[in-house]
């Protein structure tokens, strides 16, 4: 079928479905995924995710991360910084001893047991954050933390799955002195974020009045080129594009370009990133070996739920704030998608298992913004 005509369908489609959930309370972006679902391989197959649509997807994603950066308030992220690296950690290390545990009882090998355990340390932020937006919930205590532990933990894990790639010595024979390399590049990154965030602190910008009808596309630059960056030094893109948003909301442009890039996103670069999602849903991965999913997917929401809201009482948050806290870290998402396709190509997971791991994956990332928005609700 034509690319456009297929464009067309998924974006009408997915209009249909946002307004059903909108009238039934569910959160706008399940529609977009179950517009996915309907049309793809699970229901009704007449579309099939291509190389045009997870291009503009991993666009969307790279957008509706910059817009949370724009959005978030850099000093509620200091005030919440121990508290999100602390339930970073624990939402890492509860998964990965639970899926290592999964794994050895299943007899695979300690290398695989563990990169199960780190496809499902990874937490999406992109899921939550459409549904905190949408509640309006982005700015406050539990957002800001969710927000703050998501990004860490996305950085750790990308960390992690460096250290066991180098150490298995696929890639290269040097592997020792290549993580050297990769951990200095991204610590590199780190500090080039850090003086761009003072630079844009100190500067008035008072020069770029002559070309404010400009300013969105050269910020939506600036998130590309930083993306760009994160990608070199194997740090995900859509942690570059947060920054990149942190960055430019330090300016006096924050509001204007926050909504004009906003709108921009959401005619339909956002929409085709959970479009994306349901696309990508295979029952096969399900039905196939439904023993495995079913406990792979009990040890993978109990444990980010478990580690991430210990986390949170451990810094005094509310039952309520931790419980958000630790449903919006439940969704795996893009992140582990692409953890797992790297486990794959680098022979470090089997295909036996890949297929159930993926619908795992995709069935956290349709359950978060229900639970998410049941427990906000709830409050």
């Amino acid at each position: 079928m034509n690319q456009l005509l297929i464009l067309a369908i998924l974006l009408l489609t997915a209009i249909c479905f946002r307004q059903l959930f909108l009238k039934i309370k569910l959160p706008t972006v399940l529609g977009y995924m179950f517009s996915g679902i309907f049309l793809g391989p699970s229901l009704l197959n007449v579309i099939h995710g291509s190389h045009l649509i997870s291009s503009m997807a991993e666009l969307g994603v790279i957008v509706l991360m910059f817009i949370a950066g724009l959005e978030c308030d850099l000093k509620m992220l200091k005030k919440y910084f121990k508290p999100s690296i602390t339930i970073a950690f624990l939402g890492i290390v509860f998964p990965v001893i639970g899926m290592y545990w999964m794994g050895q009882t299943l007899a695979l090998s300690k290398i695989e047991s563990l990169f199960i355990g780190i496809i499902f340390a990874a937490t999406s932020v992109s899921i939550s954050v459409a549904v905190l937006k949408e509640l309006h919930r982005l700015k406050t205590k539990a957002g800001t933390t969710i927000l703050g532990a998501a990004v860490a933990d996305d950085i750790l894990s990308i960390l992690l799955l460096s250290i066991v790639i180098a150490s298995t010595g696929i890639d290269d024979s040097n592997h020792q002195i290549n993580l050297y390399y990769l951990i200095s590049y991204q610590i590199g990154f780190f500090l080039l974020v850090w003086l761009l965030t003072f630079i844009a602190q100190k500067l008035s910008f008072n020069g770029l009045e002559k070309i404010k009808p400009k300013l969105p596309i050269l910020a939506l630059v600036f998130a590309l080129l930083l993306s760009g960056v994160a990608e070199l030094v194997q740090v995900s893109a859509i942690t570059g594009a947060f920054f990149a948003g942190i960055i430019i909301s330090q300016t006096k442009y924050k509001e204007s370009l926050t909504n004009q890039i906003d709108q921009f996103g959401q005619l339909f670069l956002i929409p085709l990133f959970f479009i994306n999602v349901g696309l990508s849903v295979k029952l096969d991965g399900i039905f196939d070996n439904i023993g495995l999913f079913i406990l792979m997917l009990i040890i993978a929401v109990l444990t980010k739920f478990i580690g991430a809201y210990s986390g949170a009482r451990l810094f005094k948050f509310s039952r309520n704030n931790a419980s958000q806290i630790g449903i919006g870290m439940i969704s795996r998402g893009e992140v582990g998608l692409i953890i797992a396709e790297i486990g794959l190509k680098n022979q470090l997971i089997s295909t036996e298992y890949y297929s159930t791991i993926i619908a795992v994956i995709i069935i956290t990332t349709i359950i978060t913004p229900i639970l998410l928005r049941v427990i906000i609700k709830s409050k």
